[in-house]
C-alpha cells in the first residue's frame, strides 16, 4: 500500500475550511444579533421600571441611549411609544422621521407617524405620509387621514363621496375597522354607475346587524340575484328581534318583508312570498285587533303588501279573503291607487253574471241551483258603484292620472253601450284635462291616449299626437326633418316614447329609421354597447318587431337570433307561440321543412288554438309527403 507524500494535502480542504469559517461567522453574527436584541429588550425593561418608579429623568436619559440600538421598525416604534408616553412628543416625532429617512414608506412606521400627525392636527401631512399605505393591511390609516382632512376643509358635499376615488378608501376603511357601513358606502358608489358585479364583489362574509343584512338584500335584488336577496332578507328578519333600538328605527319589518316577498315572486315562489307578507299583516292586525299604521314609517310599502296578498287570495279562489283585504286596504289608504284599481277590478269581476249553460239557466228559472251555483252566489262581492264612488272621491282629493285612467277602464268594462267614438272622445277630454303645457302631457296619460287611438285604428290621429308631443317636449327645430330629430334625441326619450317612435317609423315604411330606433330600444336603452344583449327596459313586442324588419330585409339569421332571444323573455304563452310561428315562417321560406315543422309544433303546444300555426303545419306536412 502506497503512502501519500508528507507534503500532500487534499484539494477540497481549503473549500471545507472556508465553509466552516463562514458557518462560524454566521453563527457568531446571529448570536451577536440575538444578544443585541436581548440587550435592547433588557434596556427597555429597565426604562419601563424607572418610569413606574417615577424616575422620569433617568428613564428619559436611558431611552436616548437605547435609541442608538434600534434594529428594526418595531424596535423604533417601541422607542417612539415610550417618548410619547413621557410627553416628549418632539423626540417621539424625531425618532419616526429618522426611521423613515432610513427606510422610506415602511408600512409600520408610516402608519404610526400618520396617526401621530392626525392627533397633532396636521391632517395634510398625515395624508401625504399615509399615501403609501393604500391597499395594504394599514390602508384604513390612509382612509381615516384622507376623510378627516376632507371633512376639516368643509367644502365636500355629500355627492362628492360618491366619486369613484372613494371606493378603495371605503374598502380600506372596512378592512381596518370591520364596520359594515364602509362596505355599504363602497357598494353605493358601484350601484350609482349600475356596476352591480363590483358591488356584489364587496359583500361581507356575514352580517351581524339588521341594517347590513337589509342593505345587501337590496343590492342582491337590484343585481337580479334573487336567491341571495331572499337569503339576506331572511337574515335581516332573524336579526330584527334582537336588534338595537337604533337599528329598529332605520329598518322596518315591513321593508324586510317587501324585499323578501318580491325576491320570492321573482323566483316564482308565490307561496313563500305570501308567507313573508302574511307574517307582517298578521303582526299588524294583532296589535289592536285590526290594522294599526300610526307608528309605521313605511306607508308606501305596507299597503302594497295587503294588495299583493289580496291578489294572491283571489288567484287561488279565496274571494272572501281577497274582499276582506282589499276593503281593509282602501279604508286605511283611501288614495292608494293600486288598491283602488285592484278593488275596482274585483268589483267588476264579482258583479259579472256567471257563464251558465242552458241546464243551469233552467234550474235558476225554477228557483233551483246546483252546489256550484250556490257557492258562486255566496261568494264575496263588491258593488261596482262602490268602487266608482271611492275612485271619484280620491280624484277629488288628489290629481292622480293613473286613477283617471282606471276610472275610464271601469267605465268601458261595465257600460257596453259606449261606442268607439264616445271612447275616443274620452281620450281627447283626458288629454285636455291632463295637459301640463302646449302639447305636453304626463307620461301615463300620453301612453294611454296613444294606446287607445291605436287600438281603435286611428293611426293618423295617433301619429299627429305623437309628433306634436315629441316636438314640444324635446324642442325639435321645426325646420328639421322630424325623424332626424327623433333619432338624435332618442337617448333623451323615455323607453316607451322611443318604442312608439320606432313603431311609427316602421308604420311609415321608413326602414332605416325604424331599424336605427328599434336597435337603440332593443340593444342600447339599458346601457349596452355590444349590440347583442337585449336591454331589460325594452318590451318583447319591440324585439319581435325588429326581428320582423330584419326578416323583411332578408337578414334571416339576425331575425332568427333575435326571435330566439325574445322567446326566452316573453311574458306569456301567447307571445312565445307567436314567436315560434314567425320562426316557422322563416324556416319554411328557407326550405328547412324539418325546422319549420318543429317551430310550428312548439307554437301549437303552447297555444293549441293558434290557427295560423296549425294551417302552416298542415301545409308543410302536406308538402313533405
Amino acid at each position: 500500500m502506497k503512502k501519500l507524500p508528507e507534503h500532500f494535502a487534499p484539494r477540497f480542504l481549503p473549500l471545507f475550511l472556508l465553509i466552516i469559517n463562514f458557518y462560524l461567522i454566521v453563527c457568531a453574527a446571529s448570536c451577536k444579533m440575538s444578544a443585541s436584541r436581548s440587550s435592547f429588550t433588557g434596556m427597555l425593561d429597565e426604562i419601563d421600571a424607572l418610569s413606574e418608579q417615577g424616575q422620569d429623568r433617568d428613564a428619559l436619559s436611558e431611552l436616548k441611549k437605547a435609541e442608538k440600538y434600534v434594529y428594526d421598525s418595531w424596535s423604533r416604534i417601541g422607542i417612539y411609544r415610550r417618548y410619547f408616553e413621557m410627553g416628549e412628543t418632539a423626540l417621539a416625532e424625531k425618532t419616526l422621521v429618522r426611521g423613515l429617512k432610513r427606510n422610506p414608506k415602511n408600512p409600520e412606521m408610516s402608519a404610526v407617524y400618520a396617526q401621530f400627525l392626525m392627533r397633532s392636527g396636521r391632517g395634510a401631512e398625515a395624508v401625504k405620509i399615509a399615501e403609501c399605505l393604500r391597499g395594504t393591511r394599514f390602508g384604513s390609516v390612509y382612509s381615516e387621514a384622507y376623510l378627516r382632512e376632507l371633512a376639516s376643509e368643509k367644502r365636500a358635499s355629500a355627492s362628492e363621496y360618491f366619486d369613484n376615488r372613494f371606493f378603495s378608501i371605503f374598502c380600506d376603511a372596512y378592512a381596518g375597522s370591520k364596520d359594515g357601513y364602509w362596505l355599504r358606502n363602497a357598494a353605493l358608489i358601484c350601484l350609482k354607475d349600475g356596476n352591480y358585479d363590483t358591488a356584489y364583489s364587496v359583500k361581507p362574509a356575514d352580517c351581524f346587524e339588521v341594517e347590513d343584512a337589509f342593505f345587501w338584500s337590496l343590492v342582491m335584488f337590484d343585481s337580479r340575484r334573487f336567491g341571495e336577496a331572499a337569503a339576506y332578507a331572511e337574515k335581516a328578519h332573524s336579526l330584527y328581534p334582537t336588534s338595537s333600538i337604533r337599528s329598529r328605527h332605520r329598518v322596518s319589518p315591513v321593508e324586510i318583508a317587501a324585499v323578501l316577498s318580491d325576491s320570492h315572486i321573482a323566483l316564482s315562489e308565490t307561496e313563500e312570498a305570501e308567507r313573508a307578507r302574511r307574517s307582517v299583516i298578521a303582526q299588524m292586525e294583532r296589535n289592536t285587533g285590526g290594522m294599526n299604521i300610526a307608528d309605521e314609517n313605511v306607508s308606501s310599502l305596507l299597503p302594497s303588501l295587503f294588495v299583493n296578498s289580496a291578489l294572491y287570495a283571489e288567484a287561488n279562489g279565496n274571494d272572501d279573503e281577497a274582499s276582506r283585504l282589499l276593503t281593509d286596504t282602501v279604508n286605511a289608504w283611501p288614495d292608494y291607487a293600486p288598491a283602488l284599481i285592484a278593488y275596482a277590478d274585483f268589483a267588476r269581476r264579482t258583479s259579472m253574471p256567471p257563464a251558465e249553460d242552458m241546464q243551469e239557466l233552467t234550474l235558476r228559472d225554477n228557483g233551483l241551483a246546483t252546489l256550484k251555483m250556490e257557492a258562486y252566489d255566496r261568494r264575496a262581492k263588491i258593488p261596482v258603484s262602490d268602487a266608482e264612488y271611492r275612485i271619484d272621491r280620491s280624484l277629488e282629493r288628489i290629481n292622480n292620472p293613473v286613477l283617471y285612467i282606471a276610472r275610464l277602464h271601469l267605465k268601458y268594462e261595465t257600460d257596453f253601450s259606449l261606442t268607439p267614438d264616445e271612447k275616443i272622445s274620452d281620450v281627447w277630454n283626458e288629454l285636455e284635462r291632463g295637459s301640463v303645457g302646449a302639447n305636453v302631457y304626463p307620461d301615463v296619460i300620453f301612453e294611454f291616449a296613444l294606446n287607445r287611438l291605436l287600438a281603435y285604428r286611428r293611426y293618423d290621429d295617433a301619429f299627429r299626437l305623437f309628433r306634436k308631443s315629441m316636438a314640444a317636449k324635446y324642442g325639435f327645430d321645426p325646420s328639421r326633418d322630424f325623424w332626424e330629430a327623433c333619432a338624435s334625441s332618442v337617448r333623451d326619450m323615455t323607453i316607451r316614447e322611443a318604442e312608439y317612435a320606432a313603431w311609427f317609423a316602421a308604420y311609415s315604411r321608413l326602414a332605416d329609421t325604424a331599424i336605427r330606433l328599434y336597435e337603440y330600444c332593443v340593444y342600447e336603452s339599458g346601457g349596452g354597447t355590444d349590440g347583442k344583449t337585449i336591454s331589460s327596459l325594452v318590451s318583447t313586442p319591440s324585439c319581435m318587431n325588429l326581428a320582423m324588419i330584419y326578416e323583411s330585409l332578408g337578414s334571416n339569421i339576425q331575425a332568427l337570433d333575435l326571435y330566439a332571444a325574445s322567446f326566452v323573455r316573453a311574458a306569456d304563452a301567447v307571445q312565445r307561440a307567436e314567436i315560434q310561428y314567425r320562426m316557422a315562417l322563416i324556416y319554411g321560406a328557407q326550405g328547412k321543412t324539418r325546422e319549420a315543422l318543429r317551430s310550428a309544433g312548439y307554437a301549437l303546444a303552447l297555444v293549441p288554438t293558434h290557427a295560423r300555426a296549425k294551417l302552416l303545419r298542415d301545409r308543410l306536412a302536406e308538402q313533405s309527403r
